[in-house]
C-alpha cells in the first residue's frame, strides 16, 4: 500500500498475465502506455534513470512473460456455478464492465469508490488482495461492503447473504 499526496491510498497492481493489454495504466487510467508509466513511477517517484526506448522495450518484453495467476477449482462448485450466473446477470452489472478475456473492459468508471477508477482485469483476482484501489475490503466478500460503491459498483444490495458468497465463490475461480 502507498500513500499519495492528493490520492490517498494506493495499492499496486499486479503486473501479472499480460498487463500491458490492458492500457492505460494507473488507477485513474492517466497514464497511456508503459513509457508514461515508467517516467511517471520509476524516474519520477522513484529517481530512476529514464530507461530509453530499447530498455522500455525490454522491460515491457520481460514483463509480458509473467505468467497470470491459474485460475483456480471452486471449493464448492454448485456455488461457484450459481456465482457465475449472478455476474452475468444484466440486471446486476458485473459483466458489463468485467468482460473480454482479462474481464476488463478498459474504461475509466465511477463506482462510488471516490473517483472514476480504470475497470481492472478480475483474472488472478483471489490472489491480490487487499481488494479496490484503497484496499479497503481485505477480502473479496468486503468488497461488497461499505467500502465498494454500493449499487454504484454492480448493483448488489438486493443480494442475499447466500448470493454473495456464490457470487465471490465464483470470482475465486478466476
Amino acid at each position: 500500500m502507498w500513500f499519495f499526496e492528493g490520492d490517498g491510498l494506493r495499492r499496486t497492481q499486479s503486473l501479472a498475465g499480460g498487463v500491458l493489454e490492458t492500457a492505460p495504466f494507473h488507477w485513474d487510467g492517466s497514464l497511456p502506455d508503459l513509457g508514461a508509466l515508467m517516467e511517471v513511477v520509476f524516474t519520477g517517484r522513484m529517481g530512476g534513470m529514464s530507461l530509453g526506448p530499447k530498455r522500455l522495450e525490454a522491460l515491457g518484453g520481460w514483463i509480458e512473460t509473467i505468467p497470470a495467476e491459474p485460475a483456480r477449482a471452486p471449493g464448492d462448485p454448485d456455488a461457484a456455478a450459481r456465482g457465475a450466473e449472478i455476474f452475468a446477470d444484466p440486471a446486476v452489472g458485473c459483466a458489463t464492465c468485467h468482460s473480454g478475456p482479462a474481464l476488463t473492459n478498459g474504461t475509466t468508471v465511477a463506482v462510488g469508490t471516490g473517483r472514476a477508477f480504470q475497470v481492472p482485469r478480475l483474472t488472478g483476482l483471489a490472489a491480490r488482495a487487499p481488494y479496490l484501489h484503497d484496499g479497503c475490503a481485505a477480502t473479496l466478500l468486503d468488497r461488497f461492503g461499505p467500502c465498494g460503491g454500493g449499487d454504484q459498483h454492480g448493483v448488489t444490495s438486493h443480494l442475499t447473504e447466500q448470493e454473495l458468497h456464490d457470487l465471490v465463490a465464483f470470482l475465486e475461480t478466476l
